[in-house]
């Protein structure tokens, strides 16, 4: 499931998609959203055992939510041009993904930022040692890893921005089809690989703001049928009218893998696509510094082997304080 948060949106609209990294010194936002969430996945660690036939869509699942997070800067420099920050970047909770960063800014040229994060959250969790299992409680294992994050925007002051990150994996205690296929290796999740994104601000009007974007990810697991390429299009539309602010944006992406699955003996094929809609509200209630965040998304997977169809929705409100 994409992950569930909101920031104020921070976008200047007036002429411009680019901003000065701050005010020097220390700044930020912290944040609360609360709501609800829901979906259908194999992969959910909240359902230990998978009933009926292998090859079929997860079952339904939903709850509430809570996420208070936020964004830490220092902003520093005889021109205040370098920051260090560590928090959820606007730009992807906007594209209804979170992420926590922790990296050092450097504003140079006309308004080019150039920026480098280590994203600690990324790769770090729980999956299932063999997702494969019918009928049985499935056991949990620790999942691990490492992503470093280039950002560049405004490539020399072209108004393109570019997002590139390289990536590793590892699975405690690998077990994917052990149960069912003497090809076990195949299905070794333990992975690399690198994701490139580039994309380009377009102001339509001093209020309304259009970004289109491409990407392209390599996955290199060490398991061949685990191991894809992806091609994503994404497009985002920001307005502002008073103290609202408003954006959505909208995915589709299409998922190659490299090898026959030995399990369900097809070459995994998916279409993906995503929707999320946000608002904020300034100065909420007349209170300096407060906004109030709303949020709703979907998303969905449609694979050729039903075991790999996805779903999931949130819908969420909360609190910001800028600081």
């Amino acid at each position: 499931m994409k992950h569930l948060y909101l920031l104020p949106l921070g976008i200047a609209l007036s002429g411009t998609a680019f901003a000065e990294l701050g005010e020097p010194g220390l700044g930020g936002e912290v944040s609360l959203l609360a709501g609800f969430s829901g979906g259908k996945s194999n992969f959910n660690m909240d359902k230990e055992t998978k009933n009926g036939e292998l090859n079929s869509a997860g079952e339904s699942e939903s709850g509430a939510m809570f996420a208070p997070l936020g964004q830490l800067r220092y902003t520093f420099g005889d021109t205040n041009n370098h920051q260090l920050y560590f928090g959820s970047a606007r730009g992807d909770i906007i594209e209804g993904v979170f992420a926590v960063e922790l990296g050092y800014a450097m504003e140079f040229g006309n308004e080019s930022v150039l920026s480098f994060a280590y994203l600690p959250t990324i790769a770090n969790g729980e999956v299932w040692e063999d997702p494969y299992i019918t009928n049985t409680a499935r056991k949990k294992t620790d999942i691990s890893g490492n992503t470093y994050r280039i950002q560049y925007e405004n490539i020399l002051d072209t108004g393109l921005s570019g997002d590139f990150a390289f990536y590793d994996q590892d699975i405690d205690n690998e077990k994917s089809g052990s149960q069912l296929t003497s090809n076990q290796e195949l299905l070794n999740r333990d992975a690399s690989g690198y994701y490139a994104g580039i994309s380009m601000g377009f102001p339509i009007s001093a209020t309304s703001f259009l970004e289109p974007s491409i990407s392209y990810q390599d996955h290199s697991a060490d398991g061949k049928a685990m191991s894809f390429k992806r091609y994503g299009i994404s497009l985002t539309y920001m307005h502002m009218i008073g103290d609202h602010a408003f954006s959505v944006n909208g995915d589709y992406s299409n998922t190659q893998y490299d090898a026959k699955n030995p399990i369900f003996n097809n070459t995994q094929k998916n279409n993906s696509y995503g929707v999320n809609l946000s608002y904020e509200y300034s100065e909420f209630m007349g209170w300096d510094n407060w906004g109030f965040n709303a949020l709703l998304g979907y998303s969905n997977t449609a694979s050729n082997i039903n075991f790999y169809d996805t779903n999931d929705y949130f819908t969420g409100v909360g609190l910001s304080y800028k600081f």
